[in-house]
């Protein structure tokens, strides 16, 4: 399998290494890998502050009541959700992400959650 290789203006007796960049199948299959702790991860990583930084989004794309809005890498879903509240039952919110597994999540949540608002996701 190849592999893009980034390369410093340093010269080759630098200290530093060269690292290869995950390729998008290598990184499909991490997310999959994390799918069941990645909320935790955003959490910790971020010290809470992601949930802010969602609504702050959500809030800035002016999506507004019976918007059709695309959430893309929307992952297990927060803001997919958070769009659905703001688009209300008459909008349609798309959750869109190559992981398999964070989709699943995301559909579990929807189920789970079972608020009126959620039947706009698709």
């Amino acid at each position: 399998m190849a592999s893009l290789q980034l390369s410093l203006p340093f010269s080759s007796a630098s200290r530093f290494r060269h690292r290869p960049v995950l390729c998008a199948n290598e990184r499909q299959v991490l997310f999959n890998r994390i799918a069941p702790v990645y909320d935790n991860l955003n959490d910790l990583l971020s010290l809470g502050q992601h949930r802010i930084w969602k609504r702050m989004s959500v809030s800035w794309s002016g999506a507004k009541s019976g918007d059709n809005v695309l959430d893309v890498c929307c992952g297990s879903g927060d803001l997919t959700f958070l769009l659905s509240e703001k688009i209300g039952p008459h909008g349609k919110v798309r959750g869109l992400d190559f992981s398999k597994e964070q989709l699943s999540i995301a559909s579990s949540r929807q189920e789970l959650l079972r608020k009126a608002c959620y039947k706009n996701i698709e």
